[in-house]
């Protein structure tokens, strides 16, 4: 069976060329003039995977977005811009899209992102088993956020870079004063004292480092194996090589799923000051 795809945008000429590719590749596409096309059209058929522009009339592409998660929380939604920017590509990715493509769009580049998409659609849906790779120890926290959107090869690849280590309960797991340091706890758990006092417990899948990019400060931070825990140790200068070997673009996906990680954990962060406090912490994203 055919996967059926949804393309909205209100150029017809960029439409066309979308459906053109897509539909060469043996997908099914619908196209749609602007956000409430789409969604009259969605009354009557289900789709796989969104293609959406930002800025439509009637309805642009987040408020269209928004609608489709409302009715099928697992959707699958990929953004195009005409205009590049961080902002635009963070506010995208918090609001649920899957990638984020600038145009004129590359016909490579979203092939490879809507074949990318249709394997994240068969996860979340259970349409295809995961491989035991996917589902070892510690490897869900880099795939399903910091490596989101990249290959199985290039996971695999930085999957490589780390130096794996196993601590015994108590023992000191060593930091780096080097910005861009990642620390994965494989499997165990770990506690993280700032200045002799507990700050946070990881747990297996969880890391220490990856959301600042700055100097951990090993003279007053200390990570300790709560119980036996294996570590991965990423350094800056692998990581960098590895991004100087890939093509830029996969820098650019990096970036943004360490900066939706750094709001993430932003907002735990406000929860948890806001309890010490006795204050009840309303999100930011329900308001």
């Amino acid at each position: 069976m055919k996967r059926k795809i949804l393309v909205v945008d209100d150029e017809q000429n960029i439409r066309e060329i979308i459906k053109d590719l897509l539909t060469d590749k043996d997908y099914q596409v619908t196209t749609a003039v602007d956000g409430q096309d789409a969604l009259d059209k969605m009354q009557y058929e289900q789709f796989d995977l969104f293609i959406l522009d930002v800025y439509m009339p009637r309805m642009d592409g987040m408020q269209l977005m928004k609608k489709i998660k409302e009715k099928y929380p697992l959707a699958v939604v990929i953004i195009t811009t005409g205009y590049s920017s961080i902002d635009g590509a963070i506010n995208a990715i918090r609001g649920g899209a899957f990638h984020y493509i600038t145009k004129p769009i590359i016909g490579e580049e979203l092939l490879n992102v809507v074949k990318r998409g249709m394997e994240h659609h068969n996860e979340l849906t259970g349409s295809m088993p995961k491989s035991s790779e996917e589902t070892a120890p510690g490897k869900n926290f880099f795939d399903n956020i910091m490596l989101r959107n990249f290959s199985s090869e290039e996971k695999a690849d930085f999957h490589e870079l780390a130096v794996r280590k196993t601590y015994q309960p108590g023992e000191k797991i060593p930091l780096t004063d080097e910005p861009g340091t990642i620390i994965l706890l494989e499997t165990g758990t770990a506690s993280v004292y700032i200045s002799e006092t507990l700050i946070e417990n990881l747990e297996e899948g969880q890391s220490w480092g990856e959301e600042t990019f700055i100097p951990s400060n090993r003279n007053f931070t200390t990570l300790k194996a709560k119980k036996k825990c294996v570590v991965r140790h990423y350094n800056r200068k692998n990581i960098i090589e590895f991004f100087k070997y890939h093509k830029e673009s996969l820098l650019k996906l990096f970036m943004i799923n360490l900066m939706n990680l750094m709001y993430l954990k932003w907002k735990k962060s406000m929860g948890k000051i806001a309890m010490f406090l006795g204050y009840t912490y309303t999100n930011p994203d329900k308001e």
